[in-house]
């Protein structure tokens, strides 16, 4: 079923009519949705919750009755959070994977079936904290965020953390939204900042996070023409694992995601004075040295500008740019250095 499913996810970004073909297998997905949910009425979600997977099948939401009445219909009987953010990762990331659909678009879809702007937001905190080859893009947290300013709130002062984690509060999850609220969504209240606090970790982080405030990038200007860089040559790349990871340290890339103690699915060239931001984007590593001699595709190179400096493996939408945007300096500098992550000799795609 699941190399089927794949094939019609194919056609389907090939514009091709697919209905004849997903009548063939509506059979098996309708029997694979119905165990799923007998599981979950008898109180079996752990394997629910912790399924850290794409399937190609939950891509199929468009176009198979079964797929779409199982996610219509499922949010009511998912009995923990961590179910709840485990769903969500695993549908928006099966369309953009399989289909190509921005993650953007298929949160709002899942917002009309259930899961709610705080679901997000903590899908966002759970997932930057946890060992998974999944991810949710900024983008559709800010989405959130603008549309419940009051949990999003609420979560900067500390506050819904119990309602929303299995766990309760977590210092790291919180100090992450803080960095996330006033770094990338430009909160400028800075009350609960400047406000003296019982635990001092989260005092400490206050003022590290209010001295990073006052050295937003330094603005540029740069005249003349240039020639671009041909960026493209790293789609598609193998990656090999001992060789990336060296060459990554080596370097001293930065990772998207550093709290993720297992998986690195980006490495980044920042230059946090004016800025500037190039990530290289591949199917997920295991860092552990067991995994040396794993080969990975790499995705795409992304070009970015930003105001404060913060790692994500997707790079927003709103902070991506052009060679053009980018001092010629700082895009030679990021290529030079994709080129010896990729192994290739001379930027024209050839290895050593």
């Amino acid at each position: 079923m699941y190399l089927k499913s794949e094939e019609i996810c194919g056609a389907i970004c090939r514009g091709e009519d697919v209905s004849e073909r997903v009548s063939q297998i509506e059979w098996q997905l309708k029997g694979h949705y119905k165990k799923q949910k007998q599981e979950m009425r008898a109180g079996e979600q752990y394997s629910f919750a912790y399924d850290q997977r794409v399937h190609a099948w939950d891509a199929l939401y468009d176009v198979s009755p079964s797929v779409r009445a199982y996610w219509d219909s499922i949010y009511p009987h998912i009995q923990t959070p961590k179910g709840r953010y485990s769903a969500l990762l695993r549908f928006v990331c099966s369309r953009e994977q399989f289909l190509n659909i921005p993650q953007t678009e298929s949160v709002r879809l899942l917002r009309t079936l259930g899961w709610t702007p705080g679901d997000v937001m903590a899908a966002f905190l759970e997932n930057r904290h946890d060992i998974s080859t999944l991810t949710i893009c900024p983008d559709a947290v800010a989405e959130a965020v603008e549309a419940d300013r009051d949990t999003a709130l609420a979560l900067l002062e500390g506050r819904e953390y119990d309602r929303l984690f299995d766990r309760g509060y977590d210092a790291c999850r919180h100090f992450e939204w803080l960095d996330f609220m006033y770094l990338f969504m430009g909160f400028d209240d800075k009350t609960f900042l400047t406000t003296a606090h019982r635990r001092k970790r989260l005092c400490r982080h206050c003022q590290e996070l209010l001295e990073r405030l006052e050295h937003r990038a330094e603005p540029w200007e740069e005249k003349g023409e240039r020639e671009d860089l041909d960026f493209s040559i790293f789609s598609g790349a193998l990656l090999k694992q001992k060789h990336v990871m060296a060459s990554a340290a080596g370097q001293r890339l930065r990772k998207g995601n550093e709290n993720n103690g297992y998986y690195v699915l980006s490495f980044h060239v920042v230059d946090e004075v004016r800025g500037c931001g190039a990530a290289l984007r591949f199917d997920a590593f295991n860092k552990s040295p067991d995994y040396r001699d794993e080969e990975r595709t790499a995705r795409e190179v992304y070009l970015y500008r930003f105001p404060y400096f913060l790692p994500f493996d997707d790079v927003p939408l709103c902070w991506r740019c052009e060679q053009r945007d980018l001092p010629e300096d700082f895009v030679k500098k990021a290529h030079r250095a994709f080129s010896r992550l990729a192994g290739f000799e001379d930027g024209k795609g050839r290895k050593k």
